[in-house]
């Protein structure tokens, strides 16, 4: 087994040292902020977008980060170097800070994890997986907070009934923002729909808009509700760990004729080229056997 090597407010530590006082906000109230990012062949993917927002993130909460984003850039790269994991998932985490009172924040905990990164099976893009919905408004939505009490307990309930992921829909309106760990996208008329406001504005979201108006496919911004899923032909999840994975149903109701549709396949296939391109590697394989630009 791999001891793993984390940064802890300057110093490097094993996972056994990797320890904060209980009385950090961010174990007793979970407040605190993070940012998650993965590597491929040891290049991390999109550094400074994740970077930017884990900055935004705890400027939102008011939380100061005690590096600049230069250095932070330059602990994760320390870390990659540290850390032998064939492939890595990097979570970067800003905590609320020991308090007295138990309530106000203080001087934060700054902390970058390595840990082995694990892909979803070919078998999940390639059949593409299910869903569920919960009831759930975030708060701050736009920050990557540490609180996710509603998101451990939605994805429990997920694998229960078989699904990977758990989307936030309003109670009251019906409306879909995004997933506990994702953004959610649908395909209605061949155009690509993906929620706009009251959600995380994920990194793997913006490429996949990116890589819409590379590949001329028609897109909008827009609210989406629960009574808009039999419209639509196609959904999928965008995230730095799923990339874009197809889904065949939510909640049981199929979604399409239940496989994965074409756009789906087109905008993974894309997305794989494009961190080819950007971070100069050859990947091994595509994600789906079937997947082509065509």
């Amino acid at each position: 087994m791999i001891n793993a090597m984390h940064y802890l407010n300057g110093q490097w530590v094993s996972d056994q040292e990797l320890v904060i006082p209980v009385r950090d906000l961010s174990v007793v109230r979970g407040f605190g902020v993070f940012d998650y990012l993965r590597t491929y062949q040891n290049k991390p993917f999109h550094l400074d977008a994740h970077v930017d927002r884990f900055y935004n993130s705890a400027q939102m909460l008011g939380l100061e980060v005690p590096v600049t984003k230069d250095e932070l850039k330059n602990i994760v790269s320390e870390g990659l170097s540290k850390n032998s994991y064939p492939e890595k998932g990097i979570r970067m985490i800003l905590t609320g800070g020991v308090s007295d009172d138990l309530i106000s924040p203080s001087k934060p905990s700054l902390i970058v994890c390595f840990y082995q990164f694990t892909e979803p099976s070919k078998d999940q893009y390639a059949k593409g997986v299910k869903v569920i919905t919960t009831p759930h408004v975030r708060h701050v939505p736009e920050a990557k907070s540490l609180s996710y009490l509603v998101a451990v307990l939605a994805q429990k309930q997920a694998r229960e009934t078989g699904a990977i992921e758990a989307l936030y829909v309003d109670p009251n309106t019906t409306q879909i923002f995004e997933a506990t760990t994702s953004n959610i996208f649908a395909v209605k008329d061949g155009v690509v729909i993906t929620p706009k406001n009251d959600i995380l504005k994920g990194t793997t979201r913006q490429t996949v808009l990116d890589l819409c108006k590379d590949l001329s496919i028609e897109f909008s911004e827009s609210d989406v509700f629960l009574k808009d899923l039999p419209t639509f032909s196609e959904m999928f999840l965008t995230a730095a760990n799923k990339e874009v994975l197809p889904v065949i149903s939510v909640d049981e109701q199929v979604i399409g004729d239940g496989k994965v549709g074409e756009i789906a396949k087109k905008l993974e296939h894309a997305y794989r080229n494009q961190i080819e391109k950007e971070l100069e590697i050859k990947l091994a394989s595509t994600k789906n056997p079937e997947t082509s630009l065509v």
